[in-house]
């Protein structure tokens, strides 16, 4: 007799060879205002991207009170905008330049250049980040569009110059998103 653990698992059936959801099969294309330089290379040094979770963000419950009952009823979020983090690694080109650092910091400098405080109108550095998550065929389920994204965070090129470690430099770059939409299939 089959131990019933095994015969009542309903993802292994006969007919019915369910797959894992993993987390290493995405693919992240961001689309940054046109006059930003080398958009095509920024796909290939994405190493992670997180914030994801707040598409779906808690609603706190509101209660009232009717002598001794309470009723209870869902809340507003706080806030409906999210930030999403991406993590690069980053490389020099044959030209000895620092491409991805340059297309981060040109995109952060038309909303706001620190060396001249001078400010850019929404227009030009809103940009669209696309993250598709996929089986190992390549078969996307998962597709989460954000729209009028802009850099939030600092650009800072190095965290810390140290002659003890050998590791590539990496840069996080975050992102705020009013707009998003997640298509399921």
């Amino acid at each position: 007799m089959a131990l019933p653990h095994y015969s009542e698992d309903q993802t292994s059936k006969k007919g019915k060879q369910f797959e894992p959801v993993q987390a290493n099969f995405f693919e992240v294309t961001i689309l940054p205002p046109a006059n930003v330089a080398d958009q095509e290379l920024l796909l290939q040094h994405v190493n992670s991207i997180s914030g994801l979770e707040q598409l779906h963000r808690e609603v706190a419950a509101v209660e009232q009170k009717y002598k001794f009952s309470t009723r209870s009823y869902a809340g507003m979020p706080d806030t409906t905008a999210i930030d999403v983090t991406v993590n690069f690694t980053l490389n020099l080109n044959d030209s000895n330049q620092a491409y991805l650092y340059k297309s981060m910091r040109q995109w952060y400098r038309n909303a706001y250049n620190p060396e001249t405080g001078e400010m850019g109108l929404k227009k030009n550095y809103v940009g669209t980040i696309v993250i598709v998550q996929f089986n190992r065929e390549g078969d996307i389920y998962r597709k989460v569009t954000l729209d009028d994204c802009f850099i939030t965070s600092g650009i800072g090129f190095t965290g810390e110059l140290n002659y003890e470690t050998t590791d590539p430099q990496t840069l996080e770059v975050t992102w705020r998103s009013d707009v998003f939409a997640e298509e399921l299939n």
